[in-house]
Order: structure tokens, then sequence, then C-alpha cells
């Protein structure tokens, strides 16, 4: 029994020491104490925050009861008090307050990721590009520019902590190493000292043979993960050229086969009505004109609506009510669009209600719907994209794959280093096959979601907006 008692209150003294340690280096990370818990798993954070409640047992209107505790009792690992008879479940109002203090952590977190240069960069590769841009990313003077500027490079700005933390790596082994077995040659080659300061101590050196044996397995883990993001940039690509396409598709079909039957009815209600026939002709041009207005605002505004369907709201929410204030005649169905659950299914709603207005024949409203349904299918393909990633559980065993065999590296490189002067020939290499292999898992970061790198601004308004309007404005001027 004293034994059990003993090794309770050890693992107790080591579960409290253990969250210590957690806030701890929460505060060194220069964060405050909850970045520190984060480490903990999912599960214990949120037994955590039932422990942390307001105290009181009384149910709600809904059945549910308050959180009951006193914030007096110190959490253990689990972040559970130590009263177990207490019954933890919420409160409406107590959720709803959390659920919002949450929400505005994750804003805050989400505006501090979006600062960093990582994510600042990406806007700088959304290039929509030109002949002159090919004659320019053929020329032969390509592979000496991309060398002369590889420490511009964003890729390796974007590396720089992990590569400075590598080149600290081996650094470290190398002096470790020097210290313990061969100790240190001067300039001129001359060993300094009679014996390694640190003798008998273990050296950090691996035989190269599990590096040869295991690279195979990384490298296809790598070229995996590549292709499966270029796959899904590939794919959206494509999805944003259908909605280019069914966008002046929708626009062209509905200006030309409504000038069409326009003019049949405008010249039947000449030759049949005893009132004057022009005036009516008038009149129906004036409805059709406004209405192909409408519709190529409507038409416009979809992939504009994608856009922001598809990018933070930080970024892109004040832009995009700047776009309905300036490019949308009906402020009334603009203000639908902003209150919106979703919006991209509002605006083809909007698309669907105006065709009808048009009064098309019923085979060309059948024919104009299917492009309408073209970009529903590519809104699908979109948000298919960008809600699934490459499942986590290959892109984290790569990672961590990755992680341990670079870190590996320095000691397998030490010995066949020996040549250069006290191994330090063991520290550009290790770096520079840090930057290469790191490099092709931040492409895969990169592309694995691709809308943030697209140019779909000046798709919407050089491909989209720039010839949409020019069909209405052709069709509207020939009536």
């Amino acid at each position: 029994i004293q034994q059990s008692i003993e090794c309770i209150i050890m693992n107790h003294t080591a579960a409290q020491l253990f969250s210590f340690l957690c806030v701890f280096v929460g505060f060194v990370l220069g964060s405050s104490s909850s970045t520190a818990f984060v480490l903990l798993p999912r599960h214990h954070q949120l037994h955590h925050h039932l422990a942390v409640g307001d105290s009181g047992g009384a149910r709600t209107s809904s059945g549910r009861q308050k959180i009951v505790g006193t914030q007096a009792q110190t959490p253990t690992l689990l972040g559970v008090t130590a009263n177990t008879k207490n019954l933890l479940s919420f409160n409406d109002n107590d959720y709803d307050k959390e659920n919002d203090f949450n929400v505005e952590l994750e804003n805050e977190e989400l505006n501090r990721l979006l600062g960093r240069y990582s994510e600042q960069s990406r806007q700088d590769r959304r290039k929509l590009y030109n002949a002159a841009d090919w004659v320019r990313a053929r020329a032969a003077e390509r592979f000496s520019e991309s060398v002369s500027t590889t420490f511009q490079s964003g890729l390796i700005r974007q590396l720089s902590k992990e590569l400075i933390f590598m080149a600290f790596v081996s650094t470290f082994v190398v002096v470790w190493n020097g210290l313990t077995t061969t100790g240190f040659d001067d300039l001129f080659g001359i060993g300094i000292g009679a014996a390694p300061l640190l003798a008998g101590f273990p050296t950090l050196e691996l035989p190269l043979a599990p590096f040869t044996l295991s690279i195979t397995a990384l490298g296809l883990l790598l070229t995996f993960r590549t292709n499966a993001s270029y796959s899904r940039w590939n794919e959206a690509r494509t999805a944003w050229g259908k909605v280019i396409n069914d966008s002046r598709s929708i626009m062209r079909m509905s200006c030309i086969w409504t000038t069409t039957s326009t003019t049949t009815r405008g010249a039947t209600a000449t030759s049949n009505s005893l009132y004057d026939g022009k005036d009516m002709t008038t009149n129906n041009n004036n409805r059709h004109n406004d209405t192909l207005l409408r519709l190529g605002e409507a038409v416009c505004l979809f992939s504009r609506v994608l856009m922001n369907r598809t990018l933070p709201s930080q970024e892109d929410e004040a832009n995009f009510q700047v776009y309905l204030n300036e490019n949308m005649t009906d402020q009334e169905y603009a203000m639908v669009i902003r209150k919106a659950k979703h919006r991209p299914t509002a605006a083809l709603a909007e698309i669907s209600a105006i065709l009808v207005d048009l009064d098309l024949n019923p085979i060309h409203h059948v024919e104009i719907e299917r492009a309408v349904t073209g970009l529903c299918n590519a809104l699908g393909v979109c948000e298919r994209i960008l809600t699934s990633p490459v499942p986590t559980i290959y892109t984290r065993h790569t990672a961590r794959f990755l992680s341990l065999w670079l870190l590996s590296v320095p000691a397998g490189l030490w010995e066949p280093f020996g040549m250069t002067w006290n191994h330090w020939g063991t520290i550009p290499v290790t770096v520079l096959l840090s930057a290469f292999l790191l490099g092709i898992d931040e492409l895969a970061a990169q592309m694995e979601e691709p809308f943030s790198i697209l140019p779909m601004e000046k798709m919407c308004q050089s491909s989209i907006r720039t010839p949409v309007m020019e069909q209405v404005e052709r069709s509207t001027t020939t009536k």
C-alpha cells in the first residue's frame, strides 16, 4: 500500500511538472500559456475548458447543466479537477460566449499568420502570362539568372529558419565530435592540444548505409506529395478555365438570342397592333437592354463571388465590398449577396432568374442553362479542393520522415568529410541538402491550396468582365 501511494504521488508530481514545462515553453516562445497548452492533445484541452468554467449546477430551459466546479481547484495533467464527482456540462450562454471567444482567437491567429512572408509572397505569384512573358521565360539566360538569384528566391526566404537550424545542428555535430575524438587543427593543419577535451564521451556518427537505403522511400514520398499538389493546382486552374468559358458563352448566347427574339416580336407587334408598334418595340428593347445589363453584372459577379469564397475573408472581404459598391447597378441585389450565407449559390440563382425574365425560346433557354450548370460544377470542384486537403496522415508522416532524415545527415556526413578542415565541409553540404529536400516539400505545400496563388482577380477582370460587358454593350447598341 505504501508503495502504491508513493507511486501515485510521484505520478502526480510528474504531471504537474510536465504542465509547468508546457507553460514555460510557451512563455519562452513569446506567447501566453495558452500557446503552450496547444502542446496537449485536443481532448486534454477540452477537459481543461470544462474544468475552469463557472460554478453552479442549475439546469437551463434547454435541459443543459451549467459547468460545475471551482476555479480554485488545481487541474491535473488532463485538465480535470480533483473533484471527480462534479458534473461537467455546458450552459447555452456560456457556450456561446466561449465560442465567440474562440472565434476571436482564431481570427487573431489567422491575421498573424497572414502577415508572414510566406503568405504575403503568395500574392506575388498570381501572374497571368501573355506572349511576351513566355518569350522571357524561355530565354537562354534563364539558367544563369536562376542561379544568381538563389538567395533572393522566395522559397529560400521561406525556409530561412529551417536552414539556419540545420546549420546549427551540423555545427554542433562537428564541434562535439571534435571535442570527443579527433580534436581540432589550426589553419596550418597542426593539432591543437594533446588530447580531445571530452575524451570518453560518445561520438555523433552514423554510417551512410541507412541513408542510402531510406532515400528511395523518402524520394517516393516527396514525389507523390508534389504530384498530388500539382494535380490539385491543375484541377483548380481547369475549373477556373471552365468558369471563364461558360461565363462568355452565357452572355454570348443570351445577347444574340435575345436580339433575335426581340426583333421578331417587334415586327409582329408592328404588323398586328392597332397602336403605334414602334413605341412598343422601343419599350421592349429598353426592357431587354436593362435585363441584359443585369445578366452581365450577375455573370461577372459569380466569378468574383467564387474568388471571395476561396480566399481568406481577412484578405478579400474589404475588396469584395468595394466591388459590390462600384460595379453593381442593383444595390438591393448587392445587399442580398452581402447577407447570403452561401454567396455563389445566390449568384447562380440570380443568373437563372434573369434568364427567365428574358423570355427566351425554350430550346435556347435550356442551352444557356447548361452553361449555368457548368458554372455550378466548377464551383463544386473549387469547394472540393478547398475543403479536402491531401490526407494529413500522409503529409505529417512525410514531414516527420524528412525532418528525422535531415537531422541525422550531419552524423552521417561527418566521417566522409574528414578530408576537409576539421570536418567543416559537413556544414554547407547539410544546408544544401536541406534546401533541396525541404524546398520540394515547401513547393508541394504551396501548391496544395492553389487558389491563393492563382491570378483569380485578373481572370475576373480581364478574362471575364471585359469580354462579357463588351458583349452587352454591342448588343444594346445594336438594338
